[in-house]
């Protein structure tokens, strides 16, 4: 997951550069936190077999795509913070193609944890896309904005064969294309495609971009003093420093397991 110093601490174009908003890096914090676990029950299920933690794996599984949205929409709220968007957008792409060697290389000798398109590599192309268009996307009004990238979402939320289909956008999708190999970025799949962790840019896109929107109406400006304060600061240690734990937490797990396999 994306972390940039620019972004962590977050601030408003004309306020103190030392100005922080605490409660966005713990919130992230939270989420991350979330993430790491989640991954955690289900490394643990597949390495070492404890069913307790494959039943709490599925009892969480329900509410990973509203954790991962929050982290998402959040993500793309925080474009409104940053004038760097297209360098960070290339720099998180790049270490998300560098996960997928490293990760499709591992599946020779720990199963298949290959992740070949996360949501690193989500995250990076949006943040690119959002830097190219941002002349555009700054001129379309706020409601308007947001209405549209939410209605996008839930209408193409169904383009992955194992997410609801809430408006029947599968049946307008040529039947062939889920079974080419090669279009599994825009969440079109063929039977046998897997990915350790995967967040197609359709739906996830446009909830990205529905998080950009959500910036331009300043409520973080305009509830400051819910912002600011520190009050968990663990969890805004972790959200500081997301991309990281991203990039080590599998790793660690996997560390910690093999004593015991």
């Amino acid at each position: 997951m994306e972390n940039n110093n620019k972004v962590s601490e977050v601030r408003l174009p004309n306020e103190n550069p030392k100005v922080r908003y605490a409660l966005l890096d713990e919130l992230r914090g939270f989420l991350v936190l979330c993430m790491v676990v989640y991954h955690g029950l289900l490394s643990v299920y597949s390495l070492l077999g404890i069913k307790t933690a494959d039943t709490l794996f599925e009892f969480f599984t329900p509410a990973v795509p509203f954790f991962a949205g929050t982290f998402i929409a959040l993500s793309g709220m925080m474009c409104g913070f940053s004038h760097s968007n297209l360098l960070r957008g290339v720099k998180c792409f790049a270490v998300a193609i560098i996960i997928t060697v490293v990760t499709v290389l591992g599946s020779e000798f720990m199963g298949d944890i290959a992740i070949r398109f996360g949501i690193l590599h989500l995250l990076g192309f949006s943040m690119i896309f959002c830097g190219i268009f941002n002349f555009a996307l700054k001129r379309v009004n706020k409601w308007v904005g947001l209405i549209i990238a939410l209605g996008l979402f839930i209408i193409f939320y169904g383009v992955p064969t194992d997410y609801p289909d809430f408006v029947g956008i599968r049946n307008i999708i040529p039947s062939e294309w889920y079974f080419n190999k090669n279009l599994y970025p825009l969440g079109i799949t063929s039977p046998n495609f897997y990915s350790a962790d995967y967040f197609p840019l359709f739906p996830w896109l446009f909830l990205f971009v529905a998080g950009y929107f959500l910036y331009k109406f300043h409520f973080v400006e305009k509830f400051s003093s819910l912002f600011k304060p520190k009050r968990i600061k663990p969890l805004g240690f972790l959200g500081r420093h997301s991309l990281l734990i991203y990039i080590l937490h599998q790793p660690i797990i996997y560390l910690a397991c093999l004593p015991f396999i």
